[in-house]
Order: structure tokens, then C-alpha cells, then sequence
């Protein structure tokens, strides 16, 4: 027939020659988006060879050639605290990350680990830490059941935009042995936030894997839409100097642990000269739509824990406190509040 045959089976043939291509371009953005433009798979500065994956990746922020690569943020949790903000004002997004896994080992376990985990958001680009621990400092994983030990963020982040998150972990030895290739997980993780607004809003915990070097590590983290900042500060106002037992966050509409400290792997809090302990990780991203709790878990003996939860209403600036009894303790638990901006 003129024009071309018409026949079902031409039409099929098209189809699914169109949907092969489609397939090869989907699979071509992948890889140009793995392995990135080629004058950084070359770069050591950008980019290391990963015998998992048999080719280059990103494993560093490469977008600003200015940026000075270990410089640490300098911006702190509670800068805006004191500041009043109209209601109308418009709240940034962030992320929590809930906790970070090896779930996959080549080396087995257990596995010494140590090494940094950085984010970059949106405010300015520079390393805030959520895991750092040096060769000396190293977390012991027996499973790929346990967390890593987060030590931060020192404050909340701002995403307008993507957030990434840059592995660089190491092991020391494994099952008393060192090894070739100390390189357990390194790369970067993109957070895309543009492209969760155009979605409904989600109340889960979402989770990015990174597949590198001789691990899988999973990133487990909630999305917050106009969020705040909640910076805790714990003080003991009777009972012992050391705290023992757990300390966790959640909120009302993803109610997931967010565990701030745990002294059965971080040992115990020791309060100084006024009372306050000081932990590692202390700021909570939260919503003004829904409510922050938190639970403090003190060890009544060696395997019991006395628990005691308050529920915080989410502000823009100021700070709610409220006293406790947990155990052999009397708490004072206070909440700073900050917004996330510029």
C-alpha cells in the first residue's frame, strides 16, 4: 500500500522499536548522570575508579570550582532565633536523616569503620558532618541491622533545591585482618527537592542506596516541607552526673526514631558544670504543620529503661522548655527555635 504498510504487526514493530530507543536513551542519561561530563571521570579531584560499579563515579561536589571543598559551614543552628518572622513568611524544606546503614559488606562483618559522611544544601554549599570518626575513633558493625553513629548536623538544612551527601568511609581491619582495599563506601548521593515538590506530600521515610567500592549503604531520611529547626538541650537538675539510657525524636506525622544518643553504643552523657550534657547530635528538623516529640529513656538497672515523652508545638523563633522525671532524674528539656534561611 502507498505510504507505507499500516498492518498491525508494522505497528507493533514501531512500537516496540520506539520503546528499545527509549530504553537506550533512559539508560545513556543514567550513565551520563553516574558517571558524569567526562572531563570530571578523569579528575581526581571529582571522581575515583570503583571496581564495583568498572568505571569512574563522582565521588565529590563538583558544580562550583570556587568552593573550597573541606571548608565546614560556618553557620550554627540558632542564628535566627531572636528574629520575628510575619506569618505569612515563607518556610524553607529540609531533611532529617533518620540513619545510615552498611546493609551489604564484601568484606562480611564485623567491620571497623571510620571515615565522614558530609551534607551540602542549599545555604551555602559547605561541609556540615553528620559522621565523622577518625582511624583511632572507629564504630564497630557487627550486622547490617546496626546504624552508624551520626555526630550531626551541628544545624538544621535548607533545601531549596538538592541536598547532597558525599561517602567517604574506610575500614581498619576485618575480623582482625587489614585488607587491600580499605575503601568500604565512597560517592554522592543527590537528594532531588525539586522534584519532591511535584509530588503530593509523602509522610514516609524514604531511602537512597549507594552501590561502591565493597558496599551497599543505604540513607534513610524524611523529606520536611516549611520546616523549622529544634536545637535540644538537656539539663539535669537532680540525680546522677552521667546520663545512661536514650534519647529519641520523632514527629506526629512520621513518627520514626531519630536517636539523638544512645549510650549503649556512644557510652554515657556526662553533665557539666551547669547541669547540661552534651550530645553529638541535637537538632531536629521539624514541620509547623505537626508537632516534635521527644523521648527520654533513662536505664533503671541493667536491661530497663524508665521513659518519659513531651510533645513540642513547632515556632519560627524563641524557645519551650518543660521538666521532667525519668527515673533517678529531674530534667529540664528545652527547645530552641529557629528558622532555616539565609
Amino acid at each position: 500500500m502507498a505510504g507505507g504498510d499500516s498492518s498491525p504487526v508494522a505497528a507493533a514493530a514501531a512500537a516496540a522499536a520506539a520503546a528499545a530507543a527509549a530504553a537506550r536513551k533512559w539508560e545513556w542519561d543514567q550513565e551520563e548522570y553516574r558517571c558524569e561530563p567526562a572531563e570530571y571521570s578523569v579528575d581526581p579531584r571529582y571522581s575515583e575508579y570503583d571496581p564495583k560499579q568498572g568505571c569512574f563515579i563522582c565521588v565529590c561536589y563538583f558544580f562550583d570550582g570556587k568552593l573550597d571543598l573541606d571548608q565546614e559551614s560556618p553557620v550554627g543552628p540558632m542564628r535566627h532565633t531572636g528574629k520575628i518572622f510575619k506569618e505569612g513568611f515563607r518556610l524553607k524544606n529540609s531533611v532529617n536523616v533518620v540513619s545510615i546503614k552498611i546493609v551489604s559488606s564484601d568484606y562480611g562483618y564485623p567491620l571497623y569503620v571510620y571515615g565522614t559522611i558530609i551534607a551540602r544544601d542549599s545555604l551555602d554549599r559547605k561541609c556540615v558532618y553528620i559522621f565523622r570518626h577518625d582511624q583511632d575513633d572507629c564504630q564497630l558493625i557487627t550486622s547490617k541491622d546496626d546504624s552508624l553513629i551520626l555526630t550531626g548536623p551541628k544545624r538544621g538544612f535548607m533545601v531549596c533545591d538538592d541536598i547532597f551527601f558525599k561517602i567517604n568511609l574506610k575500614v581498619k581491619n576485618v575480623h582482625g585482618r587489614t585488607v587491600d582495599d580499605d575503601r568500604l563506601s565512597k560517592g554522592l548521593i543527590e537528594v532531588d527537592a525539586i522534584r519532591r515538590l511535584e509530588y503530593s506530600p509523602r509522610y514516609v521515610v524514604d531511602t537512597e542506596t549507594l552501590v561502591s567500592m565493597h558496599s551497599i549503604l543505604d540513607l534513610n531520611y524524611t523529606f520536611i516541607r516549611r520546616s523549622v529547626q529544634g536545637t535540644v538541650e538537656i539539663k539535669i537538675l537532680e540525680g546522677p552526673d552521667e546520663f545512661h539510657g536514650k534519647i529519641v525524636a520523632s514527629t506526629t506525622s512520621i513518627p520514626c526514631d531519630i536517636v539523638l544518643h544512645d549510650s549503649k553504643v556512644s557510652g554515657a552523657l556526662t553533665a557539666g558544670d551547669n547541669g547540661v550534657v552534651q550530645m553529638a547530635r541535637r537538632v531536629v528538623g521539624v514541620s509547623v504543620d505537626e508537632m516534635l516529640v521527644l523521648t527520654v529513656a533513662a536505664a533503671v538497672g541493667d536491661d530497663e529503661l524508665s521513659a518519659c515523652t513531651v510533645q513540642f508545638t513547632p515556632r519560627r523563633n524563641g524557645y519551650d522548655d518543660e521538666s521532667i522525671t525519668c527515673g533517678e532524674y529531674k530534667m529540664l528539656l528545652k527547645f530552641t527555635w529557629s528558622i532555616v534561611y539565609f
